[in-house]
């Protein structure tokens, strides 16, 4: 079974869930465990908003892309957005300074199996068995 999506949503928190919820209801033909797409959900919703939020600053005139690839077991998620760029560090971050910006990545970071940040592109890899 193979899924591909590629598509944008603008940087509108109302848009974004029905966007989200869309494209979860798509994998929910292909990926049939309940948790796992629960958490699928919750990493392609962050990496959404942190697009829309903190890259966008939240500018109707400007959209988050979103490209979502599965195939032989791996799910590939892409997430763009047009602002200047992440300048955040895993291995930095500590949670004990209880700082607002970076729990979202510290939390995807969790449960993806391998992640990737290019500037103001994030690429998720998820197994799926």
């Amino acid at each position: 079974m193979e899924y591909h999506f590629c598509g944008c949503v603008r940087s509108d928190l109302d848009k974004i869930k029905s966007f989200v919820d869309n494209r979860i209801e798509d994998l929910n033909r292909y990926i049939i465990d309940d948790d796992r797409l629960f958490e699928i959900k919750l990493i392609v919703n962050e990496l959404v908003l942190n697009g829309a939020i903190h890259g966008n600053e939240l500018s109707y005139k400007k959209s988050v892309y979103l490209n979502i690839d599965y195939c032989e077991d791996t799910l590939f998620i892409r997430v763009e957005d047009e602002g200047r760029g992440i300048n955040f560090s895993i291995d930095t971050y500590d949670p004990s300074q209880m700082l607002s910006g970076g729990r979202g990545l510290v939390l995807v970071t969790g449960l993806v199996d391998e992640i990737k940040m290019f500037d103001n592109i994030i690429i998720a890899t998820i197994n799926i068995k």
